[in-house]
């Protein structure tokens, strides 16, 4: 019982006298210290991670000048993109009919191939047909979408992940146009 009693005094104190009331707050303060800095921590390479994202998305779909910073590997797969994203507005444009959503089929490609390896021998890649799984299909729509996308492109496991980078790639696309 000796304990609370302890403590009440403490509190009472505390509460009276401006000095310990400093004391008790330097106290709270050094030991939250340590939390805090985590999670500027985590909340900062979050927030790096997604403007190096951002950058990623700004040099695929534009022709702008690579920055010297990037790395070979992010350099490459940016100039992959451009590439493939050339071939695939091809085949957007030689579509007919207006049932596209171009900028759907855009966010759903780069989601699922950005960073893919690309080799000579592989088969060429059916623009076209992945055009198709898009017909007449909206952004609100995009299960459809991507059960289409995965009963024609087996070669892709769509996940959570790419579900939601498909939106932000969207959402990117729909402001730049």
């Amino acid at each position: 019982m000796a304990v609370p009693v302890v403590v009440a005094k403490a509190i009472l104190l505390g509460a009276t006298d401006k000095k310990a009331r400093n004391i008790f707050a330097v106290i709270i303060a050094a030991a939250l210290t340590p939390f805090i800095a985590i999670i500027l921590i985590v909340l900062s390479i979050f927030g790096g991670v997604e403007d190096a994202n951002k950058s990623l998305l700004d040099y695929s779909f534009t022709d702008a000048y690579i920055p010297a910073d990037f790395n070979d590997e992010q350099r490459k797969a940016i100039e992959n993109m451009r590439e493939q994203l050339a071939e695939l507005d091809t085949a957007i444009a030689e579509k007919e009919e207006n049932s596209l959503d171009g900028n759907m089929v855009r966010a759903v490609f780069y989601s699922l191939q950005f960073g893919a390896e690309i080799s000579e021998n592989e088969n060429i890649f059916d623009y076209h047909g992945f055009c198709n799984c898009f017909e007449e299909l909206t952004i609100e729509q995009l299960d459809a979408v991507l059960e289409n996308v995965s009963a024609s492109f087996p070669q892709y496991e769509i996940t959570e992940n790419h579900k939601q980078m498909i939106q932000k790639v969207y959402e990117y696309l729909s402001e730049k146009n």
